[in-house]
C-alpha cells in the first residue's frame, strides 16, 4: 500500500521492538528505527536479493524516494545493477578526495611551484564533465519526443567526438536524473526522457549547476 508523508510522520517504534518496516510498492520501504527513518529499495539483480539505500526522511522526502526507486528500476531494465551504479560514484569521490589530499601535501613541499597546478587541472576536468552533460541534454533536445536510449545516445556523443564508455554514460545519467534534468524510466516508456527543466538547460534559459551554459542562451541581456 502507499505511504503518505502523514502516516510517515505519524510512525514510531513500538514499545519493546527495536524497529520495524513499511512497504511503499515496488520494492520501496521505510525502516523506522528509534534512530530515524531510513529510505530502503529491495531488489534482485544477477540472481542475488540486494537493498539499496536512498537517504533518511525527512531529508528525503517520500516523492523523491519515489523517484529514486523509479531511477533505479530504469538502470535494472537496462541490466544494470543500480548499487554498482552508486558504488562506482563513491569510488570516484574518494578518489578525488585522494587526489586532493595529494595536491594538498605537494603545496606544503614545494608551494610556489605546484599551488596553480592542481587547480588547472581540476578546473579542465570539470569543464569537459559540464560540457558533456550539456551536450547529452543537448542531444536529447534534437530527438523526435525528447526521447532516446542508451546505446543512440552513446553513439551521437562519440560522433561529437566524447569517447566516453557505458559506465561513464550511465554515470552521467544517474547524475543529471538526480538533478531533475532528464528522467529514466521503464516499462512500456522505457528510455531516457528531457525534462523541462533540463530543455531550458540546454537552451540556457535556466542554469542547473554541473551542467555548462550553452555559448548563445536565450536569456536576456
Amino acid at each position: 500500500m502507499a505511504l503518505s508523508e502523514a502516516e510517515i510522520e505519524a510512525m514510531k517504534v513500538p514499545y519493546g521492538r527495536n524497529q520495524f518496516k513499511v512497504s511503499d510498492g515496488g520494492g520501496l520501504y521505510l525502516l523506522v528505527k528509534s534512530s530515524g527513518r531510513y529510505w530502503k529499495l529491495a531488489y534482485r539483480f544477477d540472481g542475488k536479493q540486494k537493498t539499496l539505500a536512498f537517504g533518511v526522511h525527512p531529508t528525503v522526502g517520500l516523492d523523491e524516494a519515489r523517484e529514486k526507486r523509479e531511477a533505479a528500476k530504469a538502470l535494472l531494465a537496462q541490466n544494470i545493477d543500480p548499487g554498482e551504479i552508486r558504488k562506482q560514484e563513491r569510488e570516484e569521490i574518494r578518489a578525488s578526495v585522494e587526489q586532493k589530499n595529494s595536491v594538498t601535501s605537494a603545496q606544503e613541499s614545494n608551494q610556489r611551484s605546484v599551488q596553480q597546478r592542481p587547480a588547472v587541472i581540476d578546473d579542465a576536468e570539470q569543464q569537459r564533465l559540464e560540457g558533456r552533460r550539456l551536450r547529452i541534454i543537448q542531444i536529447l533536445a534534437r530527438t523526435k519526443n525528447f526521447t532516446t536510449n542508451e546505446a543512440t545516445l552513446l553513439e551521437s556523443l562519440h560522433s561529437e567526438g566524447f569517447h566516453i564508455s557505458f559506465d561513464r554514460l550511465r554515470t552521467d545519467l544517474a547524475w543529471l536524473s538526480e538533478q531533475h534534468a532528464i528522467q529514466l524510466k521503464c516499462g512500456a516508456l522505457w528510455g531516457i526522457y528531457l525534462t523541462q527543466p533540463g530543455l531550458d538547460a540546454s537552451l540556457g534559459s535556466v542554469w542547473i549547476p554541473g551542467i555548462r551554459k550553452p555559448e548563445f542562451s536565450t536569456e536576456q541581456e
